[in-house]
């Protein structure tokens, strides 16, 4: 692959290497951004589109901010996503989990549920998942529904595996006390 054409001479050549090193500079940022705010499955696919619209729109782009243009590009490449497949943030069923260990000291505990049918549960469980905070149902959603690691999560977040244990123990802490609030009333 040529950097420069033929005929471009040397300012189409630093032209091009600027776009290359704005794309060395971003790429990563850009891709956690997409993790963060899409299905992880998609988010090489919409940072790959965001990086070759950025391509094929370089010459109009002669007097932006590049880094503001590509998140604002990737928000709304991962909107269109999320709208034409209908991706939400699954509430899957590994509250139950955090459910039983929240009360594993009460032996009762399980007869509580006997008398609730299985679309209460699903409302419980919605209700709990909507009180959490955006970022906290994008830990739950990574954690729990696509089993990243805390090494996974960290990398994508930029900090410590400490810092992702103890933003995860805090959610399930979350997590417990709205149980224990919903089954109290």
């Amino acid at each position: 692959m040529f950097l420069f054409s033929i005929d471009g001479g040397e300012n189409n050549k630093s032209s091009w290497q600027k776009r290359d090193e704005i794309c060395d500079k971003y790429y990563s940022d850009i891709y956690k951004y997409c993790i963060v705010h899409a299905d992880i499955s998609c988010a090489a696919d919409i940072t790959n589109d965001v990086f070759e619209l950025f391509f094929k729109k370089w010459e109009k782009l002669k007097n932006v901010n590049y880094k503001s243009w590509l998140y604002e590009t990737a928000s709304n490449l991962i909107k269109n996503h999320n709208k034409k497949h209908g991706h939400k943030i699954k509430k899957e069923t590994y509250i139950d989990d955090i459910k039983a260990e929240a009360f594993s000291y009460d032996q009762n505990f399980e007869a509580i549920f006997d008398d609730i049918s299985d679309a209460e549960i699903e409302a419980f469980k919605e209700k709990i998942f909507e009180n959490l905070s955006e970022r906290n149902r994008w830990l739950y959603k990574v954690k729990y529904i696509e089993k990243l690691s805390s090494a996974e999560i960290s990398e994508i977040l930029s900090i410590s595996e400490n810092a992702v244990n103890q933003k995860i123990f805090r959610l399930r802490e979350k997590i417990k006390a709205q149980i224990s609030n919903i089954i109290q009333k």
